[in-house]
């Protein structure tokens, strides 16, 4: 039993990664980052490494809570993609967050 709640465990947090993407993506944020350039935005790569083990407060700044700790210089930019985002889900903001987070 143990072993298949760990597979369902893991097949969800795939799937969630995949709706994190799938967002990423629809949302229209893959036109100012990119994975390993920083081009109008930072890099998934640099916002990753600088949000590690704080996925929570990616989840706040994603919200419009928070400030931002990636080049703060620039965060003007991001105030209207925020106004687009902020309102999802939380599952679906835990799962944005979680996708970017991969580009360690």
């Amino acid at each position: 039993m143990k072993k298949l709640l760990a597979i369902l465990v893991l097949v969800g947090g795939v799937s969630f990664a995949a709706d994190g993407e799938k967002i990423f993506k629809s949302k229209g944020c893959a036109s100012c980052h990119q994975p390993a350039a920083d081009t109008v935005g930072p890099s998934l790569k640099k916002i990753a490494q600088a949000y590690a083990g704080k996925e929570d407060q990616l989840v706040k700044f994603l919200k419009g809570q928070a400030p931002a700790i990636v080049d703060p210089a620039k965060a003007a930019i991001m105030k209207a993609q925020l106004t687009v985002i902020k309102n999802l889900s939380d599952d679906q903001l835990k799962a944005l967050a979680q996708y970017m987070l991969s580009f360690k």
